[in-house]
């Protein structure tokens, strides 16, 4: 039962749609726990791309202003409600709870994974979104063992786990990284490896097929990869769009999907009825489990103290090559 004492947390909110600078520090008190809920002391706050889309007020995904930023997070137990099995002082992650950029959050206890002694709260704030997404993507569509899928990003933080659950299906991944990062795609269980930067990707792909082309192509990018993946795709294959990092998404013309082998374009989102709120801490702890033995845990980029999430969200749109942390718990200096 609820045990801690806090009645206030800090907690960093969207004040309205806009970039960066709609986002606020407020102090709130913090409610009585419910039935079923944990009260979590947050200690690493991850940063996902989605995020920025939501603030826009553009997105389909919207909630009225003001709301909590910040999604995925690790930290402790400090207090639970009634009918909750997680003790005080157990370490946890999560995703798809907002506000979790704070000092503490209140969150539905069966959403939380427990993280094992071996992974850090950071690695889990590097994990928890990144592993429910890729699970979600792997449900998407049906590819066949043996078939090949094309991974964008792939020493990203979405793509390191979707290579390695493709992989896990038998399916042979073509993953699409750059410079340094290629290596530890090949690591992950990419049966090739594409380095977007010196190499033509078409020809790549259309090389390692065949000339068939793959069954899915798996793309956070948007419009700039578009014409490139009708492209990589065999005929009747899927491009699974999860992003927006080119800043749009392309018109869709049927005709010209048709020409390119008749294909299957679609999104990927929560909508999708694929991943429920009762499976998320599941998924979250198959990927830690797979963090033990692959790199799927993406490189920590930056970390910020809580007074600045302003200054991390803006580096979060600069697209670093790593995952942004904001650490309620640290001190400036």
């Amino acid at each position: 039962m609820e045990s801690f004492t806090a009645k206030r947390r800090l907690v960093a909110q969207a004040v309205r749609a806009g970039g960066p600078d709609v986002i606020e520090i407020h102090g709130e008190d913090v409610a009585a726990l419910a039935r079923g809920e944990a009260l979590v002391q947050v200690e690493a706050a991850g940063l996902n791309h989605a995020e920025t889309l939501i603030q826009s007020g553009a997105y389909p995904v919207r909630f009225p202003f003001p709301f909590g930023v910040g999604f995925e997070g690790a930290g402790t137990v400090v207090a639970v409600g009634a009918d909750v099995s997680i003790a005080p002082g157990t370490r946890v992650c999560w995703t798809a709870v907002f506000g979790s950029c704070a000092t503490l959050v209140t969150a539905p206890a069966h959403m939380l994974a427990t993280l094992p002694d071996t992974t850090s709260v950071e690695a889990g704030a590097s994990l928890a979104h990144a592993g429910v997404t890729a699970a979600g993507l792997v449900r998407h569509c049906p590819i066949a063992d043996g078939s090949y899928a094309v991974v964008w990003g792939a020493a990203g933080s979405v793509g390191r786990v979707l290579v390695a659950l493709l992989a896990d299906r038998g399916i042979s991944v073509v993953g699409i990284a750059s410079g340094s990062r290629v290596e530890v795609v090949r690591r992950l269980g990419a049966q090739h490896v594409v380095d977007r930067t010196s190499g033509n990707v078409v020809d790549a792909v259309r090389d390692y097929t065949r000339g068939r082309g793959a069954a899915a192509v798996f793309d956070p990018v948007g419009t700039a990869t578009y014409e490139t993946n009708l492209q990589l795709l065999a005929p009747r294959g899927y491009l699974v769009n999860y992003g927006q990092l080119s800043g749009g998404l392309p018109a869709i013309d049927l005709g010209r999907l048709m020409d390119t082998g008749s294909i299957f374009v679609t999104k990927y989102g929560p909508r999708a009825g694929l991943v429920g709120a009762d499976s998320v801490a599941t998924l979250i702890s198959e990927t830690l489990a797979i963090a033990t033995t692959r790199p799927v845990a993406n490189d920590i980029a930056a970390r910020f103290t809580l007074d600045r999430v302003v200054d991390a969200y803006r580096m979060l749109e600069s697209s670093p090559q790593g995952k942004v942390l904001v650490l309620p718990q640290m001190k400036d200096g």
